[in-house]
């Protein structure tokens, strides 16, 4: 979703990360009246394989950014009851996966312009997922209207935007490139992967 180059950060009036979620998007724009819309972003790691992975989906050839990748996310519709809903519903419209639960938020609101000059604030968040098969990876279903291939990438893999082998549909591939729809969606990953290794330092 993240169409143009992001803004200097801006005004955002101060919401403790735990009632970001539970805001609709009206309450959200009503206190910040410069926003137009919000829009959610959602890491999904694994250790299924025993090193951490994170799924990133790739963006359609028929859409903006075709062939980038990104990870599973847009903007909040009216009808959604929270910001907590629209993470669940982008997630399951763009992967299949059904949330579990929102573990952080990861960094700062990213605020951006969309080709139609909309302002966006858009909240990432690691989460949980169903997994029906422990120690399996979580299986993708995409919808292919809006993405064409995913890849579960390393810290590594994301940092140097290569990755060993490729994606389902690239079998036989030794090395594929990454490229993400923008440097903000790199750091806002390589920063969810640090995050989660300092709480692991922590336990």
């Amino acid at each position: 979703m993240n169409d143009s180059p992001p803004l200097s950060k801006g005004s955002i009036s101060h919401v403790p990360d735990s009632d970001i979620l539970t805001m609709t998007q009206e309450c959200f724009l009503s206190a910040n009246p410069d926003f137009d819309c919000v829009a959610t972003g959602a890491l999904v790691f694994s250790r299924a394989t025993g090193e951490d992975r994170i799924l990133l989906i790739q963006r359609a050839l028929h859409d903006s950014w075709p062939g980038r990748w990104e990870v599973p996310g847009g903007g909040c519709d009216a009808e959604d009851e929270s910001i907590h809903h629209s993470v669940a519903r982008e997630l399951l419209e763009e992967s299949g996966l059904v949330l579990k639960d929102v573990v952080r938020e990861v960094g700062e609101a990213q605020i951006f312009l969309t080709r139609s000059r909309k302002r966006v604030a858009k909240f990432t968040f690691e989460v949980d997922v169903e997994t029906p098969v422990p120690g399996v990876l979580p299986e993708v279903a995409l919808d292919p209207a809006e993405h064409m291939d995913f890849i579960w990438a390393t810290e590594e893999e994301c940092q140097l935007g290569k990755k060993a082998g490729g994606p389902p549909s690239g079998l036989g591939l030794e090395t594929m490139d990454i490229e993400f729809t923008s440097d903000e969606q790199k750091a806002s990953i390589l920063q969810g992967f640090e995050l989660r290794r300092e709480c692991e330092n922590l336990k």
